[in-house]
């Protein structure tokens, strides 16, 4: 990376979350100090894991034009339809992501990745901190910030998702941090625990629409939440979000019951989800086992639409 270039760090853009939000101003502060003129930038919805309190914390994006001259970073997304429109493909530097399929992509374009199936992207940040020998640069405010990614991102550690590696980097940024376990009780009560007045929005903000497996519907949204009596209280106003698409489903992930309930559009798509889940029908939703991140279901249709290619 040439350092008199404007490097603008982005992510994806329809919404982002607090994994490309924390990963992007953690890794504007690391470059910075590195001596690169570094910025954090997105035109993207916050979505509900960035609470307020979050944003009130000493850091948060940049507002600044980019001009020709500027080179991208781009943090949590590497499939190139979804990245920010100010994003020149010419112009990337660099992909750090944790959704894989875009390797090969972005090698036969010569483009610097690191794509890992970890939980987090913060994770990758908080291994370059410490690569570069400058964990000291990490203060409570910028612990807290990646904490949060991994956190969300894992579900609480708990998602299969979740790596030695998200695992490591966690237990280093409490340390760091000086941050006590009451954290991750204050965020995700931040996140969650007004979900009913917040339901439309945060749905929108969440729906991917993208063509990923004949298993799966193009609409995928997906919601966290503390209890599933919230969602079931509120189906109606739910399938009003999903109404302009014939096609969907929609991935609950409780924390109280540690489940994954997905609530469908028709019998079609909930006929296809079950061809490779085992799930518990109910009716109105599946129930599943354990919790399920959306890029997992995704990933695990992807892998059994491949098998069966190859059969």
């Amino acid at each position: 990376m040439v350092k008199d270039n404007l490097l603008i760090i982005t992510s994806g853009k329809k919404y982002i979350d607090i994994d490309a939000y924390a990963s992007m101003i953690a890794y504007r502060s690391l470059l910075r100090n590195l001596g690169f003129n570094a910025f954090a930038i997105s035109n993207s919805v916050l979505n509900e894991s960035i609470p307020n309190f979050i944003k009130n914390l000493d850091y948060s994006l940049d507002n600044i034009n980019c001009t020709s001259n500027c080179k991208y970073i781009v943090l949590d997304v590497s499939n190139p339809d979804f990245f920010d429109l100010m994003v020149k493909e010419e112009k990337i530097e660099e992909i750090i992501d944790h959704h894989v399929g875009y390797e090969d992509y972005w090698k036969e374009k010569n483009v610097k990745t690191e794509i890992s199936f970890i939980g987090s992207v913060c994770t990758i940040i908080f291994e370059r901190f410490q690569k570069a020998n400058r964990t000291d640069l990490l203060n409570t405010d910028l612990c807290k910030l990646l904490i949060a990614g991994i956190l969300d991102n894992t579900l609480n550690l708990k998602s299969s998702v979740t790596t030695n590696r998200d695992i490591e980097a966690y237990e280093k940024l409490l340390k760091i941090g000086n941050i006590n376990d009451d954290y991750i009780r204050e965020y995700f009560e931040a996140c969650y625990l007004d979900v009913e007045n917040n339901l439309e929005d945060m749905l929108v903000n969440d729906i991917k629409v993208e063509k990923v497996s004949c298993f799966l519907p193009d609409v995928i949204g997906q919601l966290i939440v503390l209890d599933i009596n919230i969602i079931l209280e509120n189906l109606v106003r739910i399938r009003k979000v999903f109404e302009i698409h014939s096609d969907w489903i929609l991935n609950v992930i409780a924390l109280n019951e540690r489940k994954s309930y997905i609530f469908y559009s028709n019998k079609n798509v909930k006929d296809n989800f079950l061809k490779i889940f085992r799930c518990l029908d109910n009716d109105i939703y599946l129930e599943m086992n354990r919790c399920f991140l959306r890029k997992e279901i995704i990933k695990i249709a992807r892998e059994k639409e491949a098998r069966d290619g190859d059969d």
